[in-house]
């Protein structure tokens, strides 16, 4: 019994992504690492600085969210744009932990499932505000997760659809 609950106790220490109380580490991509934030933390980072949030929700054991984390966060070019246009919070609704939206106190599991979230991994877009924009679920290669962050970026979303922007984004000239 106790050589299981060492190995369990191993296991969360050397779990990519979280450090031992659940908060999120730094994703390594070249170029620079992509800082991630703690839910609250994010959330008043974008309030004061105008940017806004992707909530990258997770799981420990989701092999799907280990590959966003190496092959997209790890892309340079997404690295870069989201560097300069977002604050990124990770939240693993598995931990419990509470989170504070909108003056309300909820814990991880109950904020995603109040958004949709029925699997991992799955991408939440908020304004600085903290009003939803849309969310993303699944894995989304580099390729293709650019331009869905450069449409909510860049707020492409607000005056076009997102089939005319893909028609846009296919012009080098836009890039």
């Amino acid at each position: 019994m106790r050589i299981a609950t060492l190995l369990t106790f191993l296991i969360i220490l050397a779990a990519p992504g979280t450090t031992r109380a659940g908060a999120p580490t730094d994703t390594a991509a070249p170029g620079g690492k992509l800082h991630w934030q703690s839910f609250n933390d994010g959330f008043a980072a974008a309030r004061q600085n105008g940017r806004k949030i992707i909530v990258d929700v997770y799981t420990d054991w989701c092999g799907w969210c280990k590959k966003l984390d190496k092959d997209v966060y790890g892309d340079p070019k997404v690295a870069a744009y989201l560097r300069d246009h977002f604050v990124l919070v990770k939240l693993n609704p598995e931990i419990k932990a509470n989170v504070s939206y909108r003056d309300t106190v909820y814990s991880a599991a109950v904020f995603a499932q109040g958004f949709g979230v029925s699997g991992y991994p799955t991408i939440l877009f908020f304004e600085p505000s903290g009003e939803p924009i849309d969310r993303l679920g699944g894995y989304v290669g580099a390729d293709k997760f650019l331009p869905i962050i450069k449409f909510i970026g860049e707020d492409y979303f607000k005056k076009m659809k997102w089939e005319d922007f893909m028609k846009t984004e296919g012009d080098p000239a836009h890039q």
